[in-house]
């Protein structure tokens, strides 16, 4: 009787341990938890990030709170809160107005997505993302890393003594960057260079680095531009082909003298020329005049005004009438004059819809890229694309009365049809110019690349040409600020709908009855 008492209380205690063992699993499973898919996210000044934390399945997304803040940099702000099922804009800090919101459609994946849009170097920091099901809750946090490539050096060479020349490496991006200085030989000269460094409007970190070398010396230099162990930016410096070697005094006067002469002389040639030119034209004003009758009162001068029925026996020195040739300004904008009116404009813009990658409805203006921005504008065949880009033109060149995209602010437009490109990027932006000079490519080229605020709109692009292709993919990577707008068919361009963060859809209106 006692063994079997004994046996009895022995497997109770076992039981008890065999429940003390797996409570804690058990317990476990039944709790909400939070996870991660990355710790660290990295992303570009201007562009868009999702930030992602994983939740455990939930019974109802009616059910459901998601509060996404940013806690570090101190004071900690709201950036987006979703409660039980309903977006509560009311915490959302100020910063972050318009260009924060919640993937609704990833919730079905137990996915709290943070979509931030046109990034600011200030949005740098720690995210904490808490999710709720009804009382029971967990969080997690991720740190978000903003940063902007350092632009293109920008070099110059000042003389500062009879033996010495100063030269200097200018260069903005984020994070902090350091200068390297060094020579032909591999020496390091850092130690002798001077670095200046200021914050800009949106908060970039602009770097000035100079260096004084002798005049005289056959050597090249470079300065680099490194983040975090990395050249991002680098300049080189030969001397003495950058620099002209020292002139006494003497040949200083010489050349002064030379260059007056030739000047004296040049003028010289132009009053004899013009002195001619009056004189035939007295000659040859008798032989005009019966082909256009005009008053006793009316100078003779007058028929010179008659360019277009003028006959070639009447032709006066090309040289006097030539003009300068227009700018290339001034020529896009006389190319680009003749697309819409004022009333074209506006019948157009009402009858489309413009739509985000998420289905939701955007102003028309909002169809114009920041600056280093590239927007892909998708949509059917006839919805209206290449419409749009004409009046993008046309308010730019100031043939309409109203500007809804504030484009008039911008120095150049070039707009672009691809469906005839032949060549590669730059012979195809060459090609849709109507100059009436040869475009120099070299030129376009540092225009497009440069600080230039312009902007490019490739109207019909698709993919297929490799040429074009690979030199469009280069230069979206290159440019400094010319913003580009590209339009499409779905499916035509996969390669550029995978890199390019803002895409638009456009349609068209449905037709209002009666």
């Amino acid at each position: 009787m006692c063994c079997v008492y004994l046996q009895g209380s022995m497997r109770g205690t076992l039981v008890v341990v065999f429940q003390a063992l797996l409570w804690p699993v058990v317990s476990a499973s039944a709790l909400f938890t939070v996870s991660l898919q990355d710790s660290v996210y990295e992303a570009e000044l201007h562009g868009d990030v999702g930030l992602v934390c994983l939740f455990s399945k939930v019974k109802s997304l009616s059910d459901l709170t998601v509060i996404w803040s940013r806690v570090e940099p101190k004071p900690a702000v709201d950036v987006y809160r979703l409660e039980r099922g309903t977006e509560n804009p009311n915490y959302t800090s100020a910063m972050f107005i318009k260009r924060a919101q919640l993937i609704h459609q990833q919730l079905n994946e137990n996915k709290a997505v943070l979509l931030l849009e046109k990034l600011r170097i200030k949005d740098s920091g720690m995210y904490r993302c808490i999710v709720k099901e009804g009382d029971d809750g967990d969080y997690k946090q991720v740190t978000l890393k903003v940063t902007a490539p350092y632009t293109p050096v920008k070099k110059s060479i000042v003389k500062t003594g009879q033996d010495e020349v100063e030269l200097s490496c200018e260069s903005q991006g984020f994070p902090s960057a350091q200068v390297i200085w060094s020579d032909g030989q591999n020496a390091n000269l850092t130690e002798m260079s001077n670095s200046t460094t200021r914050s800009t409007d949106e908060d970039l970190i602009h770097i000035i680095s100079k260096l004084t070398v002798k005049r005289d010396l056959v050597n090249n230099y470079t300065c680099s531009f490194l983040v975090n162990g990395e050249i991002r930016q680098t300049a080189t410096f030969s001397i003495p082909d950058d620099i002209l070697p020292h002139s006494s005094t003497q040949y200083a006067w010489i050349v002064a003298v030379v260059v007056v002469l030739l000047a004296i002389v040049f003028i010289s040639v132009i009053l004899h020329r013009r002195k001619n030119g009056q004189k035939n034209r007295r000659n040859e004003s008798p032989k005009c005049a019966f082909l256009f009758p005009h008053s006793s009162s009316a100078k003779t001068d007058s028929l010179l005004t008659v360019n277009e029925v003028r006959p070639q026996t009447c032709d006066i020195n090309s040289e006097e009438t030539a003009e300068k040739p227009p700018s290339l300004r001034s020529m896009l904008i006389r190319q680009y004059s003749e697309l819409d009116t004022n009333a074209e404009m506006k019948s157009k813009l009402a009858s489309y819809a413009l739509l985000s990658k998420e289905g939701r409805s955007l102003n028309i203006s909002s169809i114009l890229p920041d600056k280093k921005e590239t927007i892909l504008l998708l949509g059917e065949p006839g919805c209206g694309k290449t419409s749009v880009a004409q009046t993008l033109s046309s308010c730019w060149a100031e043939r309409t009365t109203t500007d809804p995209f504030n484009i008039r602010r911008l120095h150049l437009v070039f707009q672009v049809d691809c469906g005839r490109a032949k060549g590669d990027f730059f012979q195809v932006i060459k090609s849709s110019v109507s100059y009436e000079k040869p475009l120099d490519v070299s030129e376009l080229r540092e225009t497009l690349l440069g600080s230039t605020d312009c902007l490019l709109i490739l109207d019909g692009y698709q993919e297929g040409n490799k040429d074009l292709d690979e030199t469009l993919q280069w230069f979206l990577t290159e440019r400094q600020t010319c913003r580009v707008l590209v339009t499409s068919h779905p499916g035509k361009c996969p390669a550029l709908e995978k890199n390019v963060r803002t895409i638009l859809q456009l349609t068209q209106k449905p037709e209002k009855s009666g």
